[in-house]
């Protein structure tokens, strides 16, 4: 399976201020990776860094295989949609995406015809970008990334601002794309619940670094269940569940609790195990945790 974007220790820094740490990734050919983080997490820079918007402080950016100027011309087998494109308020989509063709120097002129029949807006043959609504605007965006047939696409933030139907929209477009193109799609938001219906992986970043990178598989079973433990000592709560459980995945949160994510299943042992040792506990029950929740314990504090 070909890769198609891998960085090794790529970091980046604005004014003495370390944004992106250095950070190793890979993403291969079919995927459909969102990367999920807060505003001011790195997201943004991280795009267009590799869309050669921004020139990285170190490390390096392959792209299919190709680093330096090799990795520029390989931007061409990629589209980008990082920033809202300029479009002509008073011009059609035919009238735009014929622009942005020929200055391109993209030859085939029933391209522009192909991609707004694939995003859904061969039929919008009057109407004005001025008169579109948020939908069909990224929408128009994504056409424009579709003209030069990419192997890949990166979109930043590609479902902000839409309403229901325009997600779904979306979210049906791109799929699309990747399972009968097998166009591989690298995407970020910060509408959790779309990403989990639409991507087959995520990374997680914060404060500039990946803090989990996992599969769908992995992280519904992350984000199936939990078991929650309210006590008077978190600390010796915590000791004896690694003593006693060396593969304990949980997490501390605030006055005294603690999200325990696996083993589950001996909830009762747990409990009891707590209770002989002297650990006096307040609340104890098994909830079902989602993405967002997950989203939270990872990142902190409220998703942007």
């Amino acid at each position: 399976m070909e890769t198609v974007i891998q960085t090794h220790q790529l970091m980046k820094t604005f004014k003495d201020v370390q944004v992106i740490e250095p950070l190793d990734f890979t993403l291969r050919q079919g995927e459909i990776c969102a990367l999920i983080g807060r505003n001011g997490a790195g997201k943004s820079t991280i795009f267009k860094m590799l869309s050669g918007q921004l020139i990285p402080t170190s490390g390096e950016i392959r792209l299919f295989g190709k680093t330096g100027n090799a990795a520029g011309e390989m931007r061409g087998r990629m589209g980008f949609l990082v920033e809202t494109p300029a479009f002509f308020p008073n011009f059609t989509a035919v009238q735009n995406l014929e622009y942005y063709r020929l200055q391109r120097g993209i030859v085939e002129k029933k391209r522009v015809r192909e991609v707004l029949g694939i995003v859904g807006l061969a039929h919008e043959k009057r109407k004005k970008f001025r008169e579109y609504s948020m939908g069909m605007k990224q929408r128009l965006g994504i056409a424009l990334c579709l003209l030069s047939h990419p192997d890949c696409l990166v979109l930043d933030e590609p479902i902000n601002g839409l309403d229901v139907e325009g997600i779904r929209e979306i979210r049906n477009l791109l799929v699309r794309l990747n399972e009968e193109q097998q166009i591989t799609i690298f995407i970020s938001s910060h509408i959790l619940a779309e990403l989990h219906m639409l991507a087959t992986r995520f990374v997680f970043l914060k404060d500039g670094a990946i803090v989990e990178d996992v599969s769908k598989e992995t992280l519904q079973t992350k984000s199936r269940k939990q078991l929650v433990v309210a006590m008077d000592d978190s600390a010796t709560a915590a000791r004896l569940l690694e003593q006693a459980y060396p593969d304990i995945d949980y997490r501390v949160l605030p006055d005294g609790v603690l999200a325990i994510h696996n083993h589950i299943d001996q909830s009762g042992d747990i409990n009891r195990l707590l209770l002989t040792n002297g650990v006096s506990v307040t609340e104890f029950r098994v909830e079902a945790r989602n993405l967002e929740e997950y989203f939270l314990g990872l990142v902190g504090g409220e998703p942007a």
